[in-house]
């Protein structure tokens, strides 16, 4: 006798007009979200569930001056708005499983700010980007990257230009791996609780007694500044 579990899928798909220097915002819950650079904007998504109700998970499109925003709302508020913040995610996880993943393409030259709950962020951007969530891992890839983040997951940022500005990346627990471009010049801040740190030029102090590990120090010209702070994993800058 064989049992046979039926998977619920229900697809999304909106396709809209960002101009260089609009945002777009992303505000999943249940899901990943994975995002690259095109031509135009394209919102593709899967809904699907074990033994859910997918119908009943709503995805909202909200146009703003400053660009769009999409977010995800569960029964009983799936009617609500992306601004709109009294949800209750514990109802939603209890009586319906639907994930929610979303593949992105974004034109060039847009703000990108991506955060999930539970899932995975994979970013690739030419403008402004930052990206988070609780439960996942973090990679963004881009000229501009501003904020990389995580509370279980590892975090992976590359940036593609040589630049000024300041990058935040953050974990408790995960390890973190900055690229920068070569040569690239850094003022470094770093610490974590419970690992090492890898950064080449840079002095490392480790406690005389117990694990973990923090560094301060300035390469080249001291353009671009990094903070990266976990509390259990490891910290690499490469340049």
């Amino acid at each position: 006798m064989f049992l046979v579990v039926a998977l619920a899928s229900v697809p999304f798909a909106y396709d809209g007009q960002l101009r260089p220097g609009q945002t777009l915002t992303v505000r999943d819950i249940n899901g990943s979200v994975r995002v690259r650079t095109g031509d135009r904007l394209s919102v593709r998504a899967t809904k699907h569930a074990d033994h859910g109700d997918p119908n009943g998970v709503a995805i909202h499109v909200e146009n703003r001056s400053d660009g769009i925003v999409v977010c995800v709302r569960y029964p009983p508020e799936a009617s609500r708005g992306c601004d709109e913040r009294k949800f209750s995610q514990s109802h939603s996880d209890r009586d319906n499983d639907t994930l929610v993943d979303f593949e992105i393409t974004v034109p060039h030259g847009i703000t990108l700010d991506a955060a999930t709950v539970n899932g995975s962020v994979d970013a690739m951007n030419d403008g402004p980007t930052e990206a988070a969530t609780v439960n996942g891992s973090v990679q963004v890839e881009g000229r501009d990257v501003r904020r990389a983040a995580s509370v279980n997951g590892s975090v992976r940022v590359k940036v593609l230009d040589r630049g000024h500005g300041t990058l935040t990346a953050r974990s408790v627990n995960g390890s973190i791996e900055v690229t920068l471009a070569p040569g690239s010049g850094v003022v470094l801040n770093a610490h974590t609780l419970t690992g090492g740190i890898s950064a080449e030029g840079i002095t490392v102090d480790r406690p005389r007694w117990g694990p973990g590990a923090h560094a301060n120090g300035t390469l080249g010209d001291g353009a671009m500044h990094v903070s990266a702070e976990t509390v259990n994993g490891s910290i690499t800058l490469r340049r």
